[in-house]
């Protein structure tokens, strides 16, 4: 069961589903298909590429031994650098009036990732269960109800992190519920979601 838990747990790391993931959210909500194209680019490069080939200089130099950065000390600079691609990303499309859908996006993506940063300084929390609801909750806006068949996504994937030793049952609960207040609180104050 190990090397299954595995596979579920690099298979749904965000760095490799974060590309189709955002290829579909673009292609869903612009209507220009070239633009869509464009749009899921400038995301992929600060949602996705910049933090990954951070990560990979810290492996190369040996300052980490993990691409998943098993180890929480370490974990706190790579959440910096995501803060401010994030930060940039969302300063981007709101300059060249993106769609407001990405804006809400990467709202939720730098208020979580300090969110995150500050928990990373005493606790270790589950990113990949965090990324995971984040999804699903992102998905069930822009698609409907009938995305709830992703939710058994986020228990089997909590079940990978802990079956491989890499986070707790508290640390992936805890994931969930910061990502999904997070990420509730912001699409509600950008309009996508209604609460009452």
């Amino acid at each position: 069961m190990n090397k299954v838990a595995k596979a579920i747990s690099y298979i749904f790391d965000g760095s490799v589903i974060s590309v189709p993931i955002f290829l579909v959210i673009c292609l869903m909500i612009v209507d220009n298909k070239v633009e869509a194209v464009v749009w899921a680019f400038i995301c992929l490069l600060f949602g996705t590429v910049i933090p990954y080939l951070y990560i990979s200089l810290l492996y190369r130099n040996k300052e980490i031994d993990d691409m998943h950065i098993p180890n929480r000390e370490d974990r706190i600079k790579p959440m910096l650098v995501s803060f401010a691609s994030y930060t940039m990303c969302l300063v981007i499309l709101y300059v060249l009036e993106g769609p407001l859908f990405l804006k809400s996006i990467f709202a939720v993506s730098v208020v979580s990732t300090v969110i995150f940063t500050i928990i990373t300084y005493f606790w270790k929390i589950s990113l990949h269960i965090s990324w995971i609801t984040f999804v699903v909750i992102t998905f069930n806006i822009l698609f409907g109800k009938w995305m709830l068949l992703m939710v058994p996504l986020i228990p089997v994937i909590g079940w990978a992190r802990v079956r491989i030793k890499k986070h707790t049952i508290n640390q992936v609960i805890f994931g969930i519920g910061v990502s999904t207040v997070t990420s509730v609180l912001i699409y509600y104050n950008y309009g996508f979601i209604s609460l009452f």
